[in-house]
């Protein structure tokens, strides 16, 4: 309550444009539907528009967690990603996470034994799907939204699963933290600065990284970039690689072992690093970015408002970006007017990708190309008034690209991402 009362008052100065509510109902707790009626009777005191969305629990994550609290989190983030995808694409997501939040974040990843990522902790501010995600409280003792919150005569929800210390970061709050606290009455403080000590450490090795792999991070980095780094340089590169791919780090031994492989196993080998649902692989003289989840068989789907994403799984979807001029992978304007069918490659599928050249057969064009064996089989095709227009990340046929002046679109994958410990 303290965290929407100070935003209606930024939007009363109108240092904000347009101020919503989102309540979510995870329909846990018997009193859930009573306590999402009472944000929106709170939204409505200070006349902010709210609504309630109703979220169901998956059996578990995409990561594997089975966990309550990791399954709630992921639903609910999944819920509020695809309310802003339909409803305010491009707005910002405001929670009121503060630095106690953060403290506990800290220690969870620090009793993991995780590096600078993890023990960086939340981000003040975060790209969010199509928008960003903002914490403008992350660096704000939990009182004073507190105090906040005694500004308006409405009762606040306590949900008593908080003082349930079976799970760890409650049993940080109501064991640990006060502890803490009786000897050290700084400790909170204390944290949070080492938590934006490792997100500033985090920041130059993002950098190193940027440098060390030279180009834009894309899906492949070649075995030469890698092997011209020492090893503490090769696993920075491979961590912030997972990193800009929205995935949780590699388990370090898991890491280090497939760094020792890509360099000493045969060359007809494909030595690869799996965890969770994300996945490296060597093949000949690269090391590809693989999906584990999305390269499953999946069913066709029609793709008709080009405006919004077209979500694939509860993992992935597809969105539309502006191309450079030139772009291979660039769908011509015109196009997006049309229905798209994204569909699993056929046998039949031929491929024309340039002007000078015949169509031939996808399978013959995969070889010629070097596209890695599992890249084959998972691949997305576009087909557009039953004509093969592309193939998802790889190609555009010539017949689809823009012409001149004309305006081009490329296709890209988007991989969700939740921080578990949110």
């Amino acid at each position: 309550m303290g965290a929407l009362v100070w935003l209606h008052s930024l939007h009363t100065q109108g240092l904000i444009c347009a101020l919503r509510v989102v309540s979510i109902d995870h329909q846990i707790h018997p009193e859930a539907a009573t306590w999402s009626a009472l944000a929106v009777q709170q939204a409505d005191y200070l006349n902010i528009d709210a609504e309630i969305i109703r979220i169901t629990l998956p059996e578990r994550c995409a990561q594997g967690h089975r966990s309550l609290e990791a399954r709630a989190r992921t639903a609910r983030y999944a819920a509020l990603r695809d309310w802003l995808e339909q409803y305010a694409a491009g707005s910002v997501l405001v929670t009121a996470h503060h630095l106690d939040d953060q403290v506990e974040t800290f220690l969870l990843a620090a009793l993991r034994g995780s590096g600078a990522a993890g023990l960086a902790a939340m981000p003040t501010m975060a790209r969010f799907g199509s928008g960003w995600h903002w914490r403008p409280f992350i660096n704000t003792h939990r009182q004073a939204l507190h105090d906040l919150a005694q500004r308006v005569p409405l009762p606040c929800v306590i949900d008593p699963s908080n003082q349930d210390t079976h799970f760890d970061r409650n049993f940080l709050r109501q064991e640990i933290l006060p502890l803490l606290r009786s000897r050290f009455p700084n400790a909170i403080e204390g944290i949070g600065k080492t938590a934006q000590h490792a997100a500033a450490d985090l920041a130059l090795l993002t950098e190193l990284a940027k440098q060390d792999n030279g180009v834009e991070w894309g899906d492949k980095i070649a075995l030469s970039q890698i092997h011209a780094l020492t090893p503490s340089r090769q696993a920075n590169l491979i961590r912030i690689w997972a990193k800009e791919h929205g995935a949780l780090m590699p388990p370090k031994a898991k890491l280090h072992e497939f760094i020792r492989q890509i360099q000493t196993a045969n060359p007809a080998q494909r030595p690869t690093l799996c965890w969770g649902r994300w996945g490296i692989t060597r093949y000949r003289q690269h090391v590809y970015w693989r999906r584990l989840a999305s390269e499953a068989t999946f069913k066709s789907v029609i793709w008709g408002d080009k405006s919004q994403s077209l979500v694939l799984d509860s993992n992935t979807r597809l969105h539309l970006i502006p191309a450079i001029a030139n772009d291979p992978l660039a769908m011509a304007h015109h196009w997006l007017t049309l229905p798209w069918l994204v569909r699993p490659r056929l046998p039949q599928d031929t491929i024309k990708s340039d002007q000078h050249q015949s169509s031939r057969p996808l399978k013959q064009w995969f070889q010629e190309n070097n596209v890695p064996p599992w890249a084959r089989a998972s691949v997305m095709m576009i087909e557009i008034e039953q004509q093969l227009a592309g193939i998802v990340g790889i190609l555009t046929h010539h017949p689809f690209r823009p012409r001149g002046d004309e305006l081009g679109w490329r296709v890209e994958i988007e991989t969700i991402s939740i921080n578990l410990d949110e």
